[in-house]
């Protein structure tokens, strides 16, 4: 099954509603996301890490490393990678929220470098994994729930 991604496909909407749902669970005051491969998305986090006291925080997420957080640059025209959640590419919202929490105790959860999960594009079930979100009746392929 081919799922297109043209703004307006069960993927494009199930990758809209997966990041509705991590942003409403974070309370989050803005996200966006860009549909097309390689798929990208960025969330604002209203609080800001004690270790870096004067930069904004935020969420990462594309469809090859799944989440990491990251903060601003000194210049503000770049983020930081601060840890990647590397649990999965999409891991359920509360994987992703514990993952937030974590980041404002001792440390930083997750992993140092990108998982490199998939390559954008590839025939893995990627797209019918996003598709799911958007409540279509998509069939995944077996083991990919």
């Amino acid at each position: 099954m081919t799922i297109e991604r043209d703004g307006l496909g069960a993927a494009a909407r199930g990758l809209r509603q997966y990041l509705l749902a991590v942003a409403a669970e974070l309370d989050a005051p803005a996200w966006f996301c860009e549909v097309d491969a390689p798929a990208t998305a960025y969330i604002a986090l209203e609080q800001r890490l004690a270790r870096f006291p004067d930069h904004e925080t935020a969420l990462l997420w594309d469809e090859r490393d799944g989440w990491a957080a990251a903060v601003e640059s000194a210049t503000g025209e770049d983020v930081v990678v601060l840890a990647y959640l590397g649990e999965d590419v999409l891991p359920a919202p509360d994987a992703v929220v514990a993952f937030v929490r974590g980041l404002y105790g001792d440390g930083y959860p997750g992993q140092p470098a990108p998982p490199d999960f998939r390559r954008p594009g590839a025939p893995d079930g990627f797209d019918a994994r996003l598709a799911a979100y958007a409540g279509d009746d998509v069939c995944l392929p077996e083991g990919q729930a």
